[in-house]
């Protein structure tokens, strides 16, 4: 698979007229090379290859781990110069994130070649299908997560109780962590987009917010589901049947192609019509991989295509101080004819 991720890149290379690329950040490290725990690593894409060059203690274990790429031993400063002169390089890509601007005047600065920063997310945009498989199954334990909290949950629990309670869950199913720190609000808290859980304990016929997500083999899931022990208040009720008619939309809208600012557009407007103008105040999706938050996206700004087998959320959503919130978000897998929900296995609806 490392073989496609390396095609990938050299698709963004094309893209960007130029003939190669250098990536310092350990995100785009760990990304590329297999079972390494290498603390630094140079890599340099050029003539269809990944050169790493990487120092005396870990060059052993990635060259027996990654047979597709070409190993190279990191001396000094200078082997590094020598080895990018050798090169021949001429329009060189460089992450202008994950990496510091020490790096950057050690590592790419010297070099004579004309630099052409990129965003470093780009070059993970489009999965593999070994990627697709871990991300399913982090969502498949998350989704699992969320059915078990549903039971676990009763009247008198606490937020902190309940968050607790999920990530002891996602450990127990093999998840190495939470994607995030886990969000359950209840009632007037779940007007708090980004809230913490607290100590405030859960009452009969309110709002129940949870959004969570877990790491599984070093990829990322994220749902939010919203649920209730009683019966909802009607205003309450019909918030949550606009929300989830602006996520089914969303989600039967997107495919490869549309672009990102389409998918938001869409989402935003059934809320707009239906609950008396209201903006929604986030964007609707970001990309989830080895980070939670990714490209592509869906917000109003994302005016680029969603390409087959990338990854993001629909996630709409209504918050009122004296109602509370709703909002209901999905990680789905971007297809040619339109999109693979993989948070399926939690059921949208509102009676636990």
């Amino acid at each position: 698979m490392t073989n496609q991720k390396i095609k990938q890149v050299f698709s963004l290379i094309k893209q960007h007229d130029a003939d190669s690329l250098i990536s310092i950040s350990p995100i785009n490290r760990s990304w590329l090379i297999r079972n390494s725990v290498a603390d630094f690593a140079l890599i340099l894409y050029k003539n269809n290859k990944a050169h790493v060059l990487v120092d005396e203690r870990n060059i052993a274990s990635i060259k027996k781990n990654n047979l597709e790429l070409s190993t190279h031993l990191y001396k000094d400063i200078d082997s590094w110069f020598n080895f990018c002169k050798s090169q021949d390089l001429h329009k060189t890509l460089f992450e202008t994130n994950g990496v510091t601007h020490e790096e950057y005047l050690k590592f790419l600065k010297p070099l004579s070649t004309h630099l052409i920063p990129i965003d470093a997310n780009d070059l993970r945009i489009i999965k593999t299908a070994d990627e697709l498989k871990k991300l399913q199954k982090s969502s498949d334990i998350i989704c699992e997560a969320i059915e078990h909290l549903k039971k676990w949950i009763k009247i008198g629990a606490s937020e902190k109780e309940a968050a607790d309670e999920l990530r002891r869950f996602v450990i127990a199913k093999g998840a190495t962590g939470l994607s995030f720190p886990t969000i359950v609000s209840f009632g007037e808290n779940s007007a708090d987009i980004h809230g913490a859980p607290s100590d405030r304990k859960l009452k009969k016929n309110e709002i129940i917010l949870v959004d969570a997500g877990c790491v599984y083999n070093g990829y990322c899931s994220d749902i939010t589901r919203v649920w209730c022990i009683g019966k909802l208040p009607p205003v309450a009720q019909k918030m949550y049947d606009v929300v989830l008619k602006s996520n089914q939309e969303g989600i039967k809208h997107i495919k490869a192609n549309v672009h990102g600012i389409k998918i938001d557009t869409i989402c935003r407007n059934v809320i707009k019509k239906q609950w008396n103008g209201y903006d929604i105040p986030h964007g609707v999706g970001h990309g989830v991989g080895i980070l939670i938050h990714e490209n592509p996206c869906n917000n109003k700004i994302y005016d680029k295509p969603l390409p087959a087998n990338s990854l993001v959320t629909i996630e709409p959503g209504i918050y009122d101080k004296k109602i509370g919130g709703i909002r209901i978000e999905d990680l789905v897998i971007v297809t040619k004819t339109g999109c693979k929900v993989l948070t399926h296995k939690s059921p949208k609806t509102i009676k636990v």
